[in-house]
């Protein structure tokens, strides 16, 4: 393995850097900090099973002071060094070596030998704690290759050079078509044996929504179980790799779809073909089966039963000599890799051609062809191995990192090696003679992983006696939810299923018209967007206008409550239940209803306006830039209700197709009312009106199960209208992941970019959400950008945290105090359901509703208010026959040829982008207006059975 990055380390934070390593390998790293030094140290995971229960927690907080981060005040202390040693020895790692101090802009190099018996997962940790304000960018060089052999003759930039140089490393050159980094130019062989690496072109979904796909060369290396991608098939720029023992792979067979959750970042891929995505799932349920045998902890795919394998004692003199074969093999498998690399380089249709001339142009995607040395040997670098000039040997931790074997050495002048040029026969000749050294190697090799894998399944059999039942918090009406197995022991892959409200454009198989050609540019998410904004004119009948009045406003204050009672039982174990509906949409699956909370999907919706005031200060601001700032910073805002991480543990209600839910605040002066207009899909509308402004949406959530997190979306766009000014704003929620859902502390986590448009000027904010690393916690950080019209930056933009507050900046420098903070939560927020104090008062029925409800307003819902009140029992109970209750009603429509039309609102034309929107009705018709009568005409009531 070779890669090369550039990595962030924000400041009072460390960084880690997975890797799998196999015993009787070897570590090799380059380390290069820019501007500001880092620390560096190596840790072991101790275990080689999924690592999600030992998560470390986020060292990024924003606080002046933190009682879990190291005092590192002093980079160079004992005391430093030690702290940090041990918080990550605290959260389970090993300490294998710590490096300490490196400096800037020089190259730290050094290399670590895995003993026998030590293969498994190591962190290479980057630590910044001692940074109280900047954040440092480091490039690093990594490398792993057999004990005892010389690297890849491309894989390391800085091998080339002496040991202790302080020559810089080859700066990042920006995103380019093809390419996305300067990186490696590390060689894949295509003789690779098949029985050890599968590899292909696979399609790949971009991380923007409604982007495409477009096709990569992945490869899957069975020795460590990990996969891996590349642009294409001659690049050597690595994009990513994910341990496929800390993944969850399913499939879906009908698409051709493949999704892979490591927890931090799902990748969605796809076959061409299905003699590709037969062979794709093959290698995955290999590569998968060859992890899970690793384990001693072997976990079935489905509950209700936990079986653990308790392997018998072996023989320690047994076992010694096991683990010496395996060391030998690993040494012919080295061999065997030398001489598959010799082999290519001596083949006659390599060697005999010729090489481009510096000035001749390169085909984009492809690899650089070799150049010649300069003077700091950069070029002789790139040759093959035996081609290479003898250099003075460097040495790194005590070890020769640069040095060719004699027999192999290069006389001036020559092409080949000395060997090959006094060699009597001709090339072909020689490179035939390799080829069958190369199959006769392979054969050994072959033989003795057969041999040393029946000696493991011998020596650690599994005894399916050993059975341990799960214990379950669940009622006995929610078990019928987990009594389902998975059909054996079939494959070890997940299977994707369908929903019904699939958008049929995503399942079907890919066509030439959908794919994105080789040379496209990353599927990264730094793509610059369009610099056009959106036509106004068209987009008008979507947003909301100033309503003629704000009934039943102006209303006297009143008193609201503080708090709601605690739940009575954690929700339950949703492992099995969730593994049967990977890829589906969560919010159409009946679930038990202890996984609730006490409010409805609907008052979910009305937490977006908690902090009305932003839009309130956006209106009455003379500049349109900071109107811009605040009306993003209300955008962000909404995030922010999912900051206590025990909210994310539950669900609220799927709302019956007809409900709806009002909000009068005579406090913040709006009014609010929202109504569930589509079953399948779910999509809601609602409308809130203010003396300065008026708001809308028509949004689609949806939260769907990709194995280890679930991917929350909402489709549809919400628009604001200033009635002072007549701008209209526009965007689309942020993407969300709920992580750790089968273990570990779940927390949800933004992702991606937000844009923030307005509409009137064609000004645009671009909200970015950092990424948390995969040990790392949760990442909180959000920086925008602003944007004119015609794409030239602006002044002014935003940095703070989606949990806490956001300050407006000029030139990158804060220039104030935030013009966000974060409102209160209930007491003891983490036992009352993680609820804010603005959202404890959603299901709350005050003076103001009292005797003016629909009967259809959600805090009529009888089994949600039973869950407030702590009554599990009756909630299950009526939630159950309201369901059947809501379907006997559609039966009845089908049966008479008649379709569910809203109450309250009516579809708009669609936009050109396919949303679908609703407009709240006005006129007698109108929700108000019959709130004012005191008279709900053609209500149907949905919380009947």
């Amino acid at each position: 393995m070779a890669a090369m990055e550039e990595l962030q380390v924000h400041s009072k934070s460390y960084f880690v850097r997975w890797i799998h390593v196999s015993a009787g390998n070897t570590i090799s790293w380059s380390i290069q900090p820019h501007k500001k030094s880092v620390n560096f140290g190596i840790f072991k995971h101790p275990g080689q099973s999924s690592l999600a229960s030992n998560l470390p927690p986020s060292d990024s907080q924003s606080t002046e002071s933190n009682e879990n981060l190291p005092a590192t005040a002093n980079p160079g202390s004992r005391n430093q060094q030690s702290t940090v040693i041990e918080k990550l020895t605290g959260i389970g790692l090993k300490s294998i070596r710590w490096i300490g101090k490196c400096e800037a802009d020089k190259i730290s190099k050094g290399t670590y030998d895995v003993p026998a018996s030590e293969s498994g997962n190591y962190a290479l940790v980057l630590d910044n704690t001692f940074s109280k304000q900047v954040s440092k960018t480091v490039t690093l060089v990594l490398l792993t290759y057999p004990t005892g052999l010389q690297p890849h003759a491309t894989a390391s930039i800085a091998q080339s050079q002496p040991s202790g140089s302080t020559d810089s490393l080859p700066q990042s050159t920006g995103r380019r078509r093809g390419n996305s980094r300067a990186t490696l130019n590390a060689q894949r062989s295509d003789l690779s044996t098949p029985s050890n690496v599968h590899t292909g072109i696979l399609q790949k979904r971009r991380r923007k929504r409604h982007q495409g796909w477009a096709r990569r060369y992945f490869s899957l290396d069975f020795t460590s179980s990990t996969l891996s991608y590349y642009h294409d098939p001659n690049s050597a720029a690595l994009r990513g790799a994910i341990p496929l023992s800390l993944a969850a792979v399913a499939t879906n067979e009908k698409s051709r779809e493949i999704s892979i959750d490591s927890g931090t970042e799902i990748w969605h891929l796809r076959a061409s073909n299905d003699h590709e995505f037969v062979s794709w799932k093959k290698a995955l349920e290999r590569a998968s089966s060859q992890e899970k045998s690793k384990n001693e902890v072997s976990l079935p795919i489905g509950p209700p039963e936990l079986r653990l394998t308790m392997p018998p004692p072996a023989s320690p003199e047994e076992e010694h000599e096991w683990i010496r074969v395996e060391r030998l093999v690993g040494k012919v498998s080295g061999t065997r890799d030398a001489v598959r690399r010799l082999a290519k380089d001596t083949d006659p249709k390599y060697f005999t051609s010729p090489l481009p001339s510096p000035n001749e142009p390169r085909s984009r995607g492809r690899s650089p062809s070799p150049h010649p040395p300069g003077p700091d040997g950069q070029g002789d670098a790139r040759r093959p191995f035996w081609k290479r000039k003898t250099s003075g040997n460097s040495t790194s931790s005590g070890k020769q990192t640069n040095s060719v074997p004699s027999q192999l050495s290069v006389p001036a002048g020559s092409g080949r090696p000395a060997s090959i040029a006094s060699h009597s026969d001709s090339m072909d000749q020689v490179h035939d003679n390799l080829m069958a050294m190369l199959r006769d190697l392979d054969n050994v090799v072959t033989e003795f992983s057969e041999l040393i894998t029946e000696s493991k399944q011998r020596r650690h059999p599994v005894r399916s006696s050993a059975v341990m039942p799960r214990r379950s918090m669940e009622s006995d009406i929610s078990q019928e939810f987990f009594d389902a197995t998975d059909g054996g022991a079939a494959s070890p892959l997940l299977t994707i299923q369908d929903s019904d409200d699939e958008d049929a454009a995503e399942d079907r198989p890919a066509d030439a018209a959908e794919e994105v050609e080789d040379d496209a540019p990353s599927d990264s998410e730094d793509e610059p967007e369009s610099a056009a904004p959106h036509d106004s004119s068209n987009a008008s009948p979507l947003f909301p206008s100033r309503p003629k009045s704000l009934a039943p406003l102006p209303i006297d204050p009143i008193r609201r409550r503080q708090n709601i009672l605690a739940p009575t039982v954690m929700p339950p174990s949703l492992i099995g239940f969730l593994r049967k509906n990977v890829g589906k949409d969560l919010s159409t699956i009946s679930m038990p209803v202890s996984a609730n909370e006490p409010m409805s999907l609907l008052q979910r919706a009305a937490e977006i306006l908690e902090y009305s005031s932003l839009l309130d200060k956006a209106s009455q601001s003379s500049d349109a830039v900071e109107r811009l700032m605040y009306v993003t910073a209300f955008a962000i805002s909404s995030i922010s209700s999912s900051r206590v991480k025990e909210r994310s543990i539950r669900k609220p209600f799927n709302p019956m197709l007809g409900e709806t839910y009002e909000l009068v605040r005579e406090d913040q002066g709006f009014r609010f009312i929202a109504e569930k207009v589509s079953h399948r899909p779910v999509q809601l509308a609602y409308q809130a009106d203010s003396r300065e402004w008026s708001l809308a949406q028509s949004p689609l959530p949806s939260q769907k199960f990709w194995g280890k997190s679930a991917e929350i979306t909402t489709e549809g766009r919400v628009r604001i209208t200033l009635h002072g000014t007549g701008e209209r704003f526009s965007w689309v929620p942020a993407t969300s992941f709920l992580r750790n859902i089968i273990a570990g502390e779940k927390y949800v986590e933004p992702v991606g970019e937000m844009t923030v448009y307005n509409e009137s000027t064609g000004h645009r904010t671009i909200s970015s959400f950092k990424a948390g690393g995969m040990f790392s916690g949760r990442s909180e950080e959000v920086t925008t950008r602003a944007v004119d019209s015609y794409n030239k930056p602006l002044s002014q933009g935003l940095e703070g945290t989606w949990p806490s507050s956001v300050a407006i900046t000029r030139d990158g420098s804060p220039s104030g105090k935030p013009i966000w903070t974060a409102g209160h939560l209930v007491p003891n927020a983490p036992k009352h359901y993680g609820l804010t104090s603005f959202a404890a008062t959603l299901n709350e029925i005050t003076s103001i509703e009292d005797s003016h409800l629909p009967p259809t307003d959600s805090r009529l819902r009888p089994d949600q208010r039973a869950l407030e009140e702590g009554d599990l029992d009756r909630a299950e109970e009526v939630k159950v026959q309201l369901e059947e209750g809501q379907r006997a009603r559609r039966r009845e429509m089908e049966a008479a040829g008649e379709n569910w039309t809203p109450r309250w609102f009516t579809r708009v034309n669609e936009d050109s982008d396919g949303e679908t929107a609703w407009r709240l009705k006005g006129g007698k018709d109108g929700y108000w207006e019959e709130r004012t009568r005191g008279n709900w005409s053609n209500v149907i009531p949905v919380f009947e059975p």
